[in-house]
């Protein structure tokens, strides 16, 4: 596992972050369901890394017996700290309702500066994921070594989209510039919502590279629609060479969690923690997983909210030091 400390200081260096995954082992509790119903709010557009992951984590929970109903309430925007606002004031004490979120919406709070996060209880971290970075096949840009001359020669020549401004992906566009000693002022970066509209920005010549998670590009890539110049793991994952091994020094990994409003009591937030812990022991939670090339880092209570605190020191120091603005 990954020290944490030493993170926070190849954060401060411009190089990356890895989020370890660390495993939380509860019993499902015998008899019916825990919930009637639940809530799964996702501050996001349909089709994305968040909404994917809010609809596998209520389907477990259903396929399980878990929860007898769920629905489901999207509305994208500013990495999530819309959809943030909206849910702490129409949601503040209501115990069957989640909030998807992650390293995204943390990112996102740090460049606004905002202490937003308070008003979020934190339930359980669900997933890590890696980026990413990719071109249209029939792009200009065939290789990582043909992006870093690009960028080198003309850094406002080269435009990024990806997530969120301040969120993971916004992140990794710096940290590469950075890596390449470049001025990360200069970056031109187009937010998204989702990683299908970062493909249509490309589509249209909008921008020239897009980054997201790797399960969101997947069947792109497969379809050979785009080609992928680098993921952001420390090694070679799904047959794509990591930044690192091809001389870019850096990596990041993404993270996704749940997240109750922080108007509920200590016992309602504890059955949501039981909750989800145990549906991530499930036989379907454990496909989605590998159906989406997610990987598992189950973690709640305490460890959670500590392992919270740190990513937000951490998300402050890169969008500071790598001077992200939308």
């Amino acid at each position: 596992m990954l020290n944490r400390r030493a993170c926070l200081i190849a954060a401060a260096s411009g190089l990356g972050l890895a989020v370890p995954g660390v495993s939380a082992q509860v019993a499902r509790p015998p008899g019916g369901p825990m919930l009637q119903k639940l809530r799964i709010y996702i501050p996001a557009g349909a089709g994305g890394g968040w909404d994917q992951t809010g609809r596998q984590l209520g389907a477990a929970m259903q396929a399980a017996g878990l929860v007898s109903s769920v629905s489901y309430e999207n509305k994208g925007g500013k990495g999530g700290t819309l959809g943030l606002a909206d849910f702490v004031q129409r949601y503040r004490a209501d115990p069957q309702a989640l909030l998807v979120g992650g390293l995204v919406m943390v990112g996102a709070l740090a460049m606004e500066r905002s202490e937003a996060l308070k008003q979020l209880a934190p339930v359980a971290r669900l997933t890590s994921d890696f980026m990413v970075l990719c071109t249209l096949f029939d792009d200009r840009i065939p290789s990582l070594q043909d992006l870093s001359a690009k960028l080198t020669a003309d850094v406002a020549s080269v435009t990024f989209t990806g997530g969120s401004a301040g969120g993971v992906d916004h992140m990794l566009a710096a940290m590469l510039l950075r890596s390449l000693k470049l001025d990360t002022s200069k970056l031109k970066y187009k937010p998204t919502s989702s990683g299908n509209e970062a493909v249509k920005l490309l589509e249209s010549g909008q921008a020239s590279v897009a980054i997201s998670g790797y399960s969101e590009f997947k069947r792109s890539i497969e379809t050979r629609a785009l080609r992928p110049l680098a993921v952001s793991a420390r090694k070679a994952l799904f047959g794509i060479p990591s930044l690192r091994e091809q001389g870019v020094q850096t990596e990041l990994a993404n993270w996704r969690a749940v997240f109750a409003s922080n108007g509920i009591t200590e016992a309602q937030k504890a059955l949501l923690q039981k909750l989800v812990t145990a549906t991530t022991e499930t036989p379907h939670w454990k496909h989605a997983l590998l159906d989406n090339n997610w990987v598992g880092s189950p973690l709640s209570g305490a460890a959670f909210e500590n392992f919270l605190q740190f990513e937000e020191g951490i998300a402050t120091v890169i969008t500071q030091l790598l001077k992200l603005k939308t």
